[in-house]
């Protein structure tokens, strides 16, 4: 799907302004919206794919070792108020050299090289999750609510035209995470569908080393993240806006640019 097709009943209409009229990045940062995210996960990945055993999880809230270091973003549809979506940063320790889940998976040089990768700005992408249920239950609010049939039609295919691009918001909600921890490179473990994606969208991710037997096969990944947001600017500057909120999570240079352009 192209990224004007979003935007099919108002050509002129920038992305970042139509996807935010839908959904909200919001970011992680109470007991409940914590609760939130761990009960999305189990629905995701307990319920709907099988990845993890539903009867660990008594309390329908998934968890791991992991979470205790990491930071999290949920992705809201504004006009539900369901939750659609959460991803996580997990943050780099000084307790232990192997601290992010692709170490438990390849033993590649390159995911301990602290030159290329300095300890403490890297961190990992983990648990990015887009619920499948989330579409069935957007039909659910789609009954009658005073607006007319025509109303309710338009409503419902301008939203099935931004819902492919939850993977959007999810990755800005990586971005400004990254940006206020001073995170500069990613490390993540990538199905082959979604890298494909990704990279249609401008979004570069570099594979590294094999593929894995990991809940399927998995790409081990990594990325710079200056050059990730260089890549995409370049490539799709309506999706850097988006991921970047308008350059505001980006290195200065580049954000100079683009305001230059656009002033």
């Amino acid at each position: 799907m192209s990224l004007s097709s979003i935007c099919k009943s108002d050509p002129n209409r920038r992305l970042i302004d139509t996807f935010f009229d839908y959904f909200e990045i919001v970011p992680v940062n109470t007991t409940k919206l914590l609760e939130t995210v761990h009960h999305l996960r189990y629905q995701v990945y307990c319920v709907e794919t099988g990845f993890e055993d539903p009867n660990l999880y008594r309390h329908q809230l998934e968890k791991d070792e992991f979470d205790p270091y990491s930071v999290y973003s949920l992705l809201r549809h504004r006009r539900t108020g369901i939750y659609a979506g959460t991803v996580r940063l997990i943050l780099p320790r000084t307790d232990t050299e192997k601290c992010f889940p692709i170490h438990k998976v390849t033993n590649h040089p390159l995911f301990l090289n602290h030159h290329k990768f300095p300890r403490t700005a890297v961190g990992a992408v983990s648990r990015f999750a887009i619920s499948k249920h989330f579409r069935k239950r957007l039909g659910e609010f789609s009954s009658p609510t005073g607006m007319s049939q025509q109303e309710r039609s338009t409503h419902r295919l301008e939203e099935r035209r931004i819902i492919p691009h939850l993977m959007l918001g999810l990755v800005a909600g990586l971005v400004s995470m990254s940006v206020k921890q001073g995170i500069e490179h990613w490390f993540c473990m990538v199905e082959p569908s979604l890298l494909r994606l990704l990279s249609r969208y401008g979004l570069q991710l570099i594979p590294c080393g094999p593929m894995i037997d990991h809940h399927g096969k998995r790409q081990p990944c990594y990325a710079h993240l200056s050059k990730f947001l260089e890549t995409a600017y370049t490539e799709q500057p309506a999706i850097w806006e988006l991921i970047t909120d308008e350059g505001r999570n980006h290195p200065l240079e580049t954000t100079r640019r683009y305001k230059s352009q656009v002033s």
